[in-house]
């Protein structure tokens, strides 16, 4: 039996306001601080409400599935990948950008509700800053025992780096956009 990913991701928003002035809505200026202190992540994932949750009660299932769980990652069981994001199924000892670093105090809602499934076999849960994806230098090169030969990072986890990094680019600010996962 082998380890899935389930990927999710979130984008921060901040609260803004605005004041009517000379004809106008101007925004109101504030500090970093103040915008960070009211800024709440929100799920970016589209969700559908899972019927199992009313048919089996007693399960302790999340009310919301994913209505397209591949949206932002294929889901493609990499190992490689699982060892750069967390150290996960690190059996090549490759760079990874963090050791899981468990669910952020300040999950979004709908992903509280489904990482806080009743499932014994879910594990590593974390997450990653879209910046720290960028920071990674994906050019790495590793020695792999099975092939006898020396691989690129870039090459095993093209999928990642060619199709999930530009979505997750194209949400906002690299700040901004974080994902989070767990495995299973």
């Amino acid at each position: 039996m082998g380890t899935d990913i389930w990927f999710y991701v979130e984008k921060r928003h901040y609260r803004r306001e605005y004041q009517w002035t000379n004809g106008s809505f101007i925004e109101i200026p504030k500090s970093e601080k103040e915008l960070n202190d009211t800024a709440r992540w929100v799920s970016e994932d589209r969700w559908k409400v899972n019927p199992n949750y009313y048919l089996y009660p007693e399960e302790n299932i999340s009310q919301l599935i994913p209505s397209n769980p591949h949206q932002f990652y294929r889901g493609t069981r990499n190992y490689d990948l699982f060892s750069i994001l967390s150290n996960t199924r690190n059996d090549r000892n490759l760079k990874f950008i963090s050791a899981p670093r468990g669910l952020p105090s300040d999950l979004s809602p709908e992903l509280r509700e489904v990482a806080l499934e009743n499932k014994d076999d879910f594990y590593d849960h974390s997450w990653l800053l879209l910046e720290e994806l960028l920071q990674f230098n994906w050019e790495e090169r590793f020695y792999c025992d099975t092939f006898m030969e020396y691989r690129n990072v870039k090459q095993v986890c093209s999928d990642f780096i060619l199709e999930t990094i530009p979505k997750l680019s194209a949400l906002g600010e690299f700040k901004d956009v974080r994902v989070i996962f767990w495995f299973g």
